[in-house]
């Protein structure tokens, strides 16, 4: 069900940013560009959400009255929504004017005119969360070990994620995207720590499904 809704999000959002490029004022218009740095935005809190939910399912956190079954749905959906917000910021660069992305721009970044390296961070974390969710749409494929192995690329994906958005984001200086950066961010830090060094966790394995 979440591979069916993140397919027709990923499509309303590219068909949306693809009718306000048509239809915005060609000279002062700026709905594509809007709408690509919306994408963005939801992409990143997507995978945050998908990330810290994760760690909170391997961990058995129960979140107050709710079941376990409620934290691993909103991990799945997260995730499987978080590739359709790719999708879409992806899809307003490439038709967006403003910066005139190349696809090579956008699977590399290295080839961007605009501050290729901090690109580069946001094609390398596409590719990773790319190979992340695919791993786990092939999860029943392969063996445990390769899929867990696979889950782990979710840290350096947020992580590339967060380097693109704060170096590379035209919104990035803005106050509310500083604080959205910032305890986003803490709260990940928070929760390593606590899945490295607290108690009480359980460790993956044997038969145990994949929690995507």
């Amino acid at each position: 069900m979440s591979w069916k809704l993140s397919a027709v999000v990923a499509l309303g959002l590219v068909l949306g940013i693809l009718a306000g490029r048509v239809f915005q004022d060609p000279d002062v218009g700026t709905a594509s560009w809007d709408g690509l740095r919306a994408a963005g935005f939801a992409a990143y809190l997507l995978l945050w959400l998908g990330l810290v939910t994760g760690m909170a399912v391997h961990m058995r956190y129960r979140p107050g009255p709710l079941a376990m079954t409620w934290l691993l749905e909103t991990h799945r959906i997260a995730s499987a929504l978080s590739l359709s917000f790719i999708v879409g910021h992806v899809a307003g660069l490439l038709v967006d004017p403003t910066i005139a992305f190349s696809p090579l721009d956008v699977a590399t970044g290295f080839s961007s005119s605009y501050r290729p390296i901090q690109v580069a961070f946001g094609s390398l974390a596409m590719w990773l969360s790319v190979a992340v969710l695919g791993s786990t749409a092939l999860a029943g494929r392969m063996p445990y070990a390769s899929w867990r192995n696979l889950h782990y690329l979710s840290f350096p994906a947020y992580f590339l994620t967060l380097l693109h958005g704060v170096t590379s984001g035209t919104d990035a200086g803005a106050p509310i995207s500083l604080v959205l950066y910032a305890a986003t961010a803490s709260f990940v830090a928070a929760m390593v720590v606590a899945r490295l060094f607290g108690r009480g966790w359980v460790t993956a394995g044997g038969t145990a499904g994949p929690p995507v």
